[in-house]
């Protein structure tokens, strides 16, 4: 009879069991952490992505804003000078 025909099957110390169960949840705990530090991540990407594109978008109405004050300067000079003629 060979040796392992004497060991019941499956069986192993509970002490065993809590060990790689602590394990388990350990890795677990690592694995939400570094999700939790992924999606921080990304939504500072996002919130940055989001404050270029708002000041562009001022920086566009400015330019706008001053080119539209420079014409309505030039249309005025323009009809004042009429009025001399």
């Amino acid at each position: 009879m060979p040796v392992t025909s004497l060991r019941k099957t499956c069986v192993r110390p509970s002490e065993v069991a809590k060990i790689k169960s602590k394990i388990k949840i350990k890795i677990k705990i690592k694995i939400k952490i570094k999700i939790k530090i992924k999606i921080k991540i990304k939504i500072k990407i996002k919130i940055k992505i989001k404050i270029k594109i708002k000041i562009k978008i001022k920086s566009k109405s400015k330019s706008k804003s001053k080119s539209k004050s420079k014409s309505k300067s030039k249309s005025k000079s323009v009809y004042s000078g009429d009025d001399n003629v």
